[in-house]
Formats: structure tokens, C-alpha cells, sequence
């Protein structure tokens, strides 16, 4: 038997009020749209084993740590993170979601993104980045056969690196 507990997103506003966002830890979807974000904390999300999209979309996030998804990301399908003001994102928590399909980064901050943890996602169809953010990725893995194909679709644009340090 499942017990269905509740959890708690804790967040700070851009005007400094701390605030809670109660879900229910079997939900599949998470939604943190609009809610004028500046910090996030996902911690309880390791306890969400259904979690299938998680969006923080048109917030003034300036980073996010999504290591929790490591822990609870097996059924995670979509991370939608459009429209905030990430500088930068660490990916690599998501290569432990085998089921992911879709990633949105559109109109954020970034520069620079690191898609090497993509490639563990066989199922990923959709990466919507713009246009003027440096892609790179490890070189070793472009010898590796099975790409998912928006990956591919990007291979032009992706500079290699030969080591994970910057």
C-alpha cells in the first residue's frame, strides 16, 4: 500500500516573501508557472516517484538545483523551465530520467549549456534552447552510435570538449 503523503515546495518571491506550494506526493504533474519565483527549493520532490512534469515557467529563477530528479525522476517526461533568468544549469541530474521527452530552456539567461547528460535520455524529442546559447557536450560521446534525434538535429551547433572541466 502507497501511502499518499503531502509535500512542500518552498520558494522565495522576487519581493523577498518566503511561500509554500502544497502537492501530494503521488501527483505526476508539478506546476510552478507564474509565481514570480526567485529561488526555488526542490528537495521534496525525492519523494515524488510519479512525477511526469515539473514546470517552473515565467518566474525570475536565476538558478535551480535539479538534483533531486535523480532521486525520483524514472517516470519524468517533461522539465519545462522557460521564460525564467537561469545564467546557468547543471543537467546532469537528468541523465537519470530515462524517460524524458521534453526540455525547455527557452528565453533564460544562458550562455553556455552542457547537453552531455541528454544523451542518457533515449527518449528525449523535444529541446527548445534558443538559438544564441552555446551548446557543448562530450567529445566521447560522439562516437556513441544511438543518439536521441533532437540531439542530432542539434549536432551542427554543438561545440566538443574533450574534458567535463570549463
Amino acid at each position: 500500500m502507497t501511502v499518499v503523503a503531502e509535500i512542500f515546495i518552498r520558494y522565495v518571491t522576487t519581493n523577498g516573501l518566503e511561500k509554500t506550494a502544497r502537492f501530494n506526493s503521488d501527483e505526476t504533474g508539478f506546476n510552478l508557472d507564474l509565481r514570480n519565483i526567485a529561488q526555488v527549493d526542490l528537495l521534496p520532490l525525492i519523494w515524488c516517484e510519479n512525477i511526469e512534469t515539473l514546470c517552473i515557467r515565467n518566474n525570475s529563477l536565476t538558478e535551480i538545483d535539479l538534483s533531486p530528479l535523480e532521486k525520483c525522476g524514472k517516470k519524468l517526461k517533461a522539465v519545462r523551465l522557460g521564460h525564467n533568468r537561469l545564467q546557468e544549469i547543471d543537467l546532469e541530474p537528468l541523465s537519470a530520467c530515462p524517460n524524458l521527452e521534453e526540455v525547455s530552456l527557452l528565453e533564460n539567461r544562458l550562455k553556455r549549456v552542457d547537453l552531455s547528460p541528454l544523451f542518457h535520455c533515449p527518449k528525449l524529442r523535444e529541446l527548445k534552447i534558443d538559438d544564441d546559447v552555446g551548446l557543448t557536450a562530450d567529445l566521447l560521446l560522439r562516437s556513441v552510435g544511438s543518439w536521441p534525434e533532437v540531439l542530432i538535429e542539434q549536432y551542427h551547433r554543438i561545440l566538443w570538449k574533450t574534458d567535463t572541466t570549463d
